[in-house]
């Protein structure tokens, strides 16, 4: 619980506040919160593997696919292909209940806007 509440409040923070109410996405909010994710992940075709995986072309691929990076065998199996949705629940649920027996810190963003925000960012900054 204490690991649920800091990294909230890293991301919170990195994010510079709570953010504003409002309907569209807005990947800029979006590149601000995937600050907290920048340890772990990368972007670009070339940044390499991390304590995560690359997250370039990820949305479409299956969990687990991402060649040279060690996968817990819960998220190797866990059947999810990464779409707007499924990055979307990873961070309303936490990766410990929406992928448990992975190596993904525990980690939510309790707000609907945020996780819209960094999944529009996501879409953006990974795309081929």
């Amino acid at each position: 619980m204490r690991e649920r509440l800091l990294l909230a409040s890293i991301l919170v923070l990195a994010a510079g506040g709570p953010a504003l109410g409002g309907d569209a996405p807005d990947p800029e909010r979006g590149k601000t919160l995937f600050r907290a994710c920048a340890f772990c992940h990368t972007l670009t075709p070339d940044g390499g593997n991390r304590a995560g995986p690359t997250l370039w072309k990820l949305f479409g691929r299956p969990a687990g696919a991402v060649e040279g990076y060690h996968y817990s065998p819960a998220l190797k199996s866990s059947g999810i292909v990464w779409d707007e949705a499924a990055v979307a629940r990873l961070f309303e649920l936490g990766p410990d209940v929406m992928t448990p027996g992975s190596k993904m810190p525990i980690q939510t963003i309790a707000s609907d806007s945020d996780r819209r925000d960094l999944v529009a960012y996501l879409k953006e900054a990974t795309a081929p």
